[in-house]
């Protein structure tokens, strides 16, 4: 905010924006959001109550504990080091590796995820970030991520990127000091690049987030009061005022996940979104949906329920106070807002003798009992040992369930995009239905359903629909078909996507880098290093340019280079423990023996049961 602003606001508060303020003290109310607490504060002190105030941001206090995988065996460790926190991978074949806790992501109303830092060879952060494999369940302690229960070993294998941010914060990851963003600025690669200070520089989810810049508002009612006439424009918006469905698309911005998203238009963060906001990021989900519920799903589940399909009006806000959290709004005040369109005689035919404990295995926290009876609460199928809501509201609901942990809500079944109405007329043509399978055959890819998803590519004729945005012309659209492609062996189908992606976005790094590494397997050493110089020039802090050069250099037999090219490449990433045992054998190959054990015992101190490694390291110290 600029600096007239705020003196205005300042001013203002003196008057008050609509002629009052409650004179409360603001010493609570963190720096981001004084401002709008000059004349909003009992709204922000509600606020600051809500888990969206405190997305993200730095450790509250440092972790400490272990959990180790009765499965695989992998240990990982909180351990403190001066002030640093670091968690420690200790392997089942002795390798061991350690990341920086750099900040943590949740409010803790659930439970906390922490984010690590990869460390070089001298112990230093690189700002390569990743989720780290433990996190803190409220009620539970430390427990593994759900990426490390539903895939033990993972390890510190999970990036945490740019797309993981879009939900805990407002602001343009992109601008972050230590981001890797390419040279025009649309991408950030590697994708977990984001620095080691990324969490100190960024902000939750804060007004700005559902109202729009804020900013503009202050300058309007500067205006206003400099002038001496209210200004008929706010310069922000307010939920309850807008249609339906546009309150709907703002919800959706973060409580609708599915089984996939597909973003066909840049859209900006936070305020309204723009008209036809479902099809612009269409999402795909079951077909045929079932008793288990996704955490990040609401409102999906919520347009499954008789009370949204009796109604065009039905949104978050019908239910949800939007500034308070659920706890603070209480049980009995959802039961009102369910007997706002249910009155007394209609409202409930539960005999008086049936209790709720009878209905829903747990006692009645209200007079009423809506919810109790009509809101399952129950654990998620991705996030063990959480308890929360599933919002489809039901007349009879399932009990509550510890339901299998798991990725996908339907793994094998059918998809479809999701429609809160809007799409229904469109996706009903010709047209609609060859968009819809498009966008399935994608959604298809990220489950790893790559016979299905290649099958409807085949089969596809024309994309083109009326009234919503073509695929052919969304570079990342083209790059996942490439992927489903090269996945089947369809080189030359690849070849064809990554080059479509290509021409409509030169720097989209993906498809250069498969086009590059295609046109090594096919012998053209020249293509593919054209390919890694192009790659480097726009994203000079990336390892997979280095390691496609040392490849390509190693093909024309030219080993120092691709030696050299693998140093680098260790330089961008040094925790990949096969690329340490590369560096090494190629070495060995020219006859460097002694540097040649250094760089082997490096990858065994990592990962010691490396497929061949021990033989090289016998062979580099004869």
């Amino acid at each position: 905010m600029s600096r007239s602003a705020l003196l205005a606001v300042t001013l203002l508060v003196a008057s008050g924006c609509d002629g009052t303020t409650d004179g409360a003290s603001q010493a609570d109310v963190p720096s981001a959001l004084a401002s709008c607490a000059q004349c909003h504060q009992e709204v922000v002190e509600r606020f600051l109550g809500h888990g969206m105030s405190d997305t993200l941001g730095p450790l509250r206090q440092p972790p400490s504990g272990s959990v180790q995988h009765d499965d695989s065996g992998d240990l990982y460790r909180f351990v403190q080091e001066g002030e640093a926190t670091l968690l420690t991978h200790e392997r089942p074949d002795g390798g061991l590796s350690r990341q920086l806790v750099v900040g943590r992501l949740g409010a803790g109303v659930f439970d906390t995820s922490f984010i690590g830092s990869a460390l070089d060879d001298e112990g230093r952060p690189t700002g390569r970030l990743s989720f780290l494999p433990v996190e803190e369940m409220v009620g539970h302690g430390l427990l593994h991520s759900p990426f490390e229960a539903m895939a033990p070993g993972t390890g510190f294998g999970m990036p945490f990127t740019a797309e993981c941010l879009s939900c805990h914060t407002n602001q343009a990851v992109a601008s972050l000091p230590g981001a890797a963003s390419g040279s025009d600025g649309r991408h950030i690669w590697p994708a977990a690049q984001l620095g080691t200070d990324a969490l100190l520089h960024l902000q939750p989810l804060l007004c700005d987030a559902c109202h729009g810049p804020t900013e503009q508002h202050a300058e309007l009612m500067t205006a206003s009061l400099q002038s001496g006439r209210r200004s008929p424009e706010l310069g922000l918006v307010r939920l309850a005022q807008l249609p339906a469905a546009r309150q709907r698309d703002i919800c959706a911005r973060c409580h609708l996940q599915g089984e996939g998203q597909i973003l066909l238009e840049q859209i900006a963060a936070g305020g309204p979104q723009p008209d036809d906001f479902l099809s612009r990021r269409p999402v795909l989900v079951p077909a045929n949906p079932g008793d288990d519920f996704r955490f990040v799903d609401q409102l999906r589940r919520l347009t499954l329920s008789a009370c949204f399909i009796g109604t065009e009006d039905m949104t978050c806000l019908s239910c949800h106070a939007p500034h308070s959290s659920v706890r603070a709004q209480g049980t009995a005040s959802f039961d009102a807002r369910c007997m706002a369109c249910h009155d007394d005689a209609s409202a409930c035919m539960k005999p008086a003798e049936l209790s709720t404990r009878a209905v829903t295995g747990e006692p009645a926290r209200s007079a009423k009992g809506c919810v109790d009876c009509h809101v399952r609460r129950s654990q998620p199928f991705d996030l063990p040992a959480a308890r929360t809501v599933d919002h489809w509201v039901r007349r009879r609901i399932a009990k509550p369930a510890t339901t299998p942990v798991r990725a996908w809500e339907d793994p094998d079944g059918p998809l479809e995009v999701f429609d809160d109405g809007r799409l229904s007329a469109r996706l009903a043509s010709a047209g609609g239905a060859r968009w819809e399978q498009g966008l399935v055959a994608l959604g298809l890819q990220q489950m790893g359903r790559l016979d299905e998803a290649l099958a409807i590519l085949r089969s596809a004729t024309d994309d083109a629909a009326p009234a919503l945005p073509p695929l052919d012309t969304v570079a990342s659209v083209r790059f996942v078909r490439g992927l489903i492609h090269e996945a089947a062996g369809d080189a030359a189908g690849a070849l064809l996507e990554y080059n479509a992606a290509l021409a409509l976005d030169p720097g989209h790094p993906g498809a250069r880098l498969n086009r590059g590494a295609l046109q090594l397997a096919a012998g053209d050493s020249t293509a593919a290093l054209a390919d890694a110089a192009e790659l480097l020039s726009r994203y000079p802090r990336a390892e997979q340019p280095w390691n496609l050069r040392a490849r390509a250099a190693a093909t024309r037999g030219d080993l120092p280079a691709a030696i050299e090219a693998l140093v680098w490449s260790l330089d961008a990433r040094p925790d990949d423990a096969a690329v340490w045992r590369e560096v090494g054998r190629l070495l060995l190959a020219v006859g460097r023996n002694d540097e040649a054990a250094v760089m082997l015992e490096r990858a065994a101190q990592l990962q010691p049961s490396l497929l061949g490694l021990q033989d090289d390291l016998a062979a580099a110290r004869r």
